[in-house]
C-alpha cells in the first residue's frame, strides 16, 4: 500500500477532554494511520480546558502566544497557541497563532487534508490553504454542520465570511452516520460524495479497565449508581435525566453527572436542589484517560439521552466496559445502540420513558451487563481505529487519484 502524507486540522485533540469526542476520535485515528505506515501531521490549537492548554514541548515559553511541535505516539503534532484560552472555552472562539503561516507555506506537502468540525477558524484556513496548494481536501463535521443550539447567528456570520466556500468545496465529506448523512445530503453536500464512516475509537485504552475507583471516591459501595459523562450543555438534556431520576423514586440510588461546565451547571444545579436529590446527585468535573473509563466501568448503567447526537462515543465505550447505556432516539445514538444492542433507546425528551429505562436496567444488572457484553464485538469490528483508519484509506486514494 503506497504511504500518504496526511494532513488533520483539527480545533481540538488529545488530552482536551473538555471538548467532547472530538479530540479523542482523531488522536485515535492519526494513531492508527500512522501505524498503517502514513506519514501523519497534526495541526491543532492548545484548547484543553478552562483551566489548562496543552503541554508545548520543552523550552517553549509557558505563557503567551506560542507555536510547539512534539511527537504523541507515531504522528507528528503540532500546537498552535490560542490568543485567549478564556475565548475558547466560554465561546470556542480559536485563535491560533502561527497556524496560517504553517497552514501557507507547509500545505503543499500533503497529498490530502483532513478537516474536523465547521464554523471555526482552524478549519477554514486550513480549506483555504488546500484550495490555493491545490491539495484536496475532506472535511468531517462531527455533528457540527448544522445551526445548532448555541451562537446560531455568530455560526452563521462566520460562515458567510470567514468561512465562505469551506463546506462547498470539499473533495469527500465523512459522515460518522446515517443521521448525521441526511443532514449533510440537507445542507447541499451531494449524496455521491458522502461516505459514512464512523469516528474511531482507541481499543487498546480499553483492554485494561480499572474498576472501583469512582465508587471508592464517592464512598460507594453496592448502591445502584447512574452516571452521565459529557459536557454539560443545553443539547444533552442532562435536565430531562435529572427529572427522570427523581421519578425513579429510589433513595438508595445514585446519580454521577460527570463532566466540564459549558453553560449549564448552575441551570442543573439548582433543578437538583428543586427536585430534592442534593443527597443523591453528585457533579464531577471533567475526568479524563482512564478514571473518565472507570466511572463508566463502575455505573450499572450510562445514561446519554441527548439530542441532536450523531453518534455519541460515550455509549460505546460504556458498552466497551461491560455497562448497559440508555440514549435518545431522535438521531446516530439511538441508530447505533439499535444497531449494536447492549441498551434501551427511548424518546428524547421523555423523562419518564427514561425513567422506566433505566428502573428496568436496575431491576436486572446481571442480565443487562451480559447484553452489553454481548455488544462488544460489532463495537470493535465497526468502531475501532484500525478498522476505520482502513476504510479512510479507500476514500483517501480515491480524491487523490481524481
Amino acid at each position: 500500500m503506497r504511504s500518504l502524507r496526511l494532513l488533520h486540522v483539527t480545533p481540538f485533540y488529545g488530552d482536551a477532554w473538555a471538548y467532547g469526542g472530538i479530540p479523542r476520535a482523531v488522536a485515535a485515528l492519526a494513531r492508527a494511520q500512522s501505524r498503517r505506515g502514513h506519514q501523519v501531521t497534526v495541526a491543532t490549537t492548545d484548547a484543553c480546558s478552562a483551566a489548562s492548554r496543552l503541554p508545548v514541548a520543552a523550552g517553549d515559553p509557558i505563557r503567551g502566544p506560542r507555536r510547539a511541535t512534539h511527537e504523541l505516539q507515531g504522528p507528528e503534532v503540532r500546537v498552535f497557541g490560542n490568543l485567549s484560552n478564556r475565548l475558547v472555552h466560554r465561546l470556542q472562539f480559536l485563535l491560533p497563532v502561527g497556524l496560517h503561516s504553517f497552514l501557507r507555506d507547509e500545505m503543499g506537502r500533503f497529498d490530502v487534508a483532513h478537516l474536523h468540525a465547521v464554523h471555526n477558524l482552524p478549519t477554514s484556513l486550513a480549506a483555504h490553504a488546500c484550495l490555493h496548494a491545490r491539495v484536496p481536501y475532506l472535511l468531517q463535521t462531527h455533528g457540527t454542520a448544522p445551526l445548532i443550539e448555541r451562537r446560531r447567528l455568530a455560526k452563521w456570520a462566520f460562515d458567510h465570511t470567514l468561512g465562505r466556500g469551506v463546506f462547498e468545496n470539499a473533495a469527500r465529506w465523512i459522515a460518522i452516520s446515517d443521521a448525521e448523512q441526511r443532514q449533510l445530503i440537507e445542507l447541499g453536500a451531494p449524496a455521491e460524495r458522502i461516505r459514512t464512516i464512523p469516528s474511531a475509537l482507541d481499543l487498546d485504552e480499553l483492554d485494561l479497565i480499572p474498576r472501583g475507583q469512582l465508587r471508592a471516591r464517592l464512598g460507594l459501595r453496592d448502591e445502584p449508581l447512574v452516571v452521565y459523562l459529557g459536557q454539560l450543555i443545553p443539547r444533552k438534556r442532562v435536565d430531562v435525566l435529572i427529572h427522570a431520576f427523581a421519578a425513579l423514586a429510589r433513595p438508595e440510588a445514585r446519580l454521577v453527572i460527570v463532566g466540564p461546565d459549558m453553560g449549564s451547571g448552575g441551570e442543573l444545579r439548582e433543578l437538583v436542589q428543586r427536585c430534592r436529590l442534593n443527597d443523591t446527585v453528585t457533579f464531577l468535573d471533567t475526568l479524563a484517560g482512564q478514571a473518565r473509563l472507570a466511572a463508566l466501568a463502575d455505573a450499572d448503567v450510562v445514561a446519554y439521552a441527548s439530542e441532536d447526537e450523531v453518534l455519541g462515543l460515550v455509549p460505546l465505550e460504556a458498552l466497551l466496559c461491560g455497562t448497559p447505556v440508555v440514549v435518545g432516539n431522535d438521531c446516530g445514538s439511538g441508530e447505533t445502540i439499535a444497531k449494536v444492542t447492549g441498551g434501551r433507546v427511548v424518546p428524547v425528551g421523555d423523562a419518564p420513558a427514561l425513567a422506566r429505562a433505566l428502573g428496568e436496567i436496575l431491576d436486572a444488572q446481571a442480565r443487562w451487563r451480559g447484553v452489553a457484553c454481548q455488544a462488544q464485538p460489532a463495537v470493535r469490528t465497526g468502531f475501532g481505529s484500525a478498522s476505520v483508519a482502513a476504510r479512510l484509506d479507500d476514500v483517501y486514494f480515491e480524491v487523490v487519484s481524481a
